[in-house]
């Protein structure tokens, strides 16, 4: 078990400070250092979209059908954005994003290198994403790559010494997602199978399971986890058990509450 917690302590990422200028560097790459997700860690959802989507402004309507071309904000593909820390940053028909990261925006004139357009253009306030509406963006246009996700989690068994126990497993996780791999931890009650020492007799006990694993998303909501954890009984049950504090292998099954 307390290597459990060490790996639990070792994987929650830490959130650093961000700065607070604008870099435009040599790939013509500008980047906002007062949103960006500083060293890829930011606990609001970041995206990335995969081809250009429109934005608006923060007070214009998503069901808005008058709205001129002119007004809507193109994002070009392999851009950065990154959910608002307002309390209604997302709902079912919007959500409120900060682009922290795109390529120069050409302004037209052949005069300058563009940078102080793409600043203004996309760093000097929020925009808006449409969900629903006139406006939609349709979620096959970009991706989440960043953010920290909540959910309950079902481990149905465990696989340890290449046996199948049906010790299930009910709690919370915590997950941590990146562009390539989304990392979770979880901790909760276990139902666990104990023979009596000298008998055939066999009772469930209630310990407690910590786990760490690789998550993987397989619906809006729903997502399927492969797991390595442990499992502690205490008292004497703990003492006599054999598999106290022994790693286990698992997949689990997650209702997600962030998406």
């Amino acid at each position: 078990m307390k290597y459990i917690v060490f790996l639990l302590i070792v994987l929650i990422p830490s959130v650093c400070l961000s700065g607070e200028t604008t870099i435009c560097n040599d790939n013509d790459r500008c980047i906002n250092t007062e949103t960006n997700a500083r060293f890829g860690f930011t606990f609001t959802p970041s995206y990335k979209n995969q081809y250009q989507i429109d934005l608006l402004d923060i007070d214009a309507s998503c069901e808005d059908d008058a709205i001129p071309a002119t007004d809507k904000v193109p994002l070009p593909k392999n851009s950065y954005f990154r959910q608002t820390l307002d309390k209604d940053a997302q709902t079912s028909n919007e959500l409120m994003v900060h682009v922290y990261e795109l390529d120069k925006v050409d302004d037209g004139d052949a005069n300058t290198d563009n940078t102080e357009y793409t600043i203004e253009k996309y760093f000097s306030a929020p925009h808006k994403v449409c969900l629903n509406g006139k406006h939609r963006v349709q979620k096959s246009n970009y991706k989440r790559v960043g953010g920290v996700s909540t959910g309950v989690l079902v481990v149905p068994f465990k696989l340890r010494d290449g046996d199948l126990y049906s010790d299930s497993t009910i709690g919370p996780y915590l997950s941590y997602k990146w562009e390539v791999i989304e990392i979770l931890a979880t901790a909760g009650l276990s139902q666990i199978s104990v023979s009596e020492v000298g008998t055939e007799d066999v009772e469930s006990e209630t310990g407690l399971t910590a786990a760490i694993g690789i998550n993987f998303e397989i619906d809006k909501n729903w997502d399927v986890a492969l797991l390595l954890g442990a499992d502690h009984l205490s008292g004497d049950k703990g003492d006599e058990w054999e598999y106290q504090d022994d790693i286990w292998i698992s997949f689990g099954i997650g209702f997600n509450f962030t998406r």
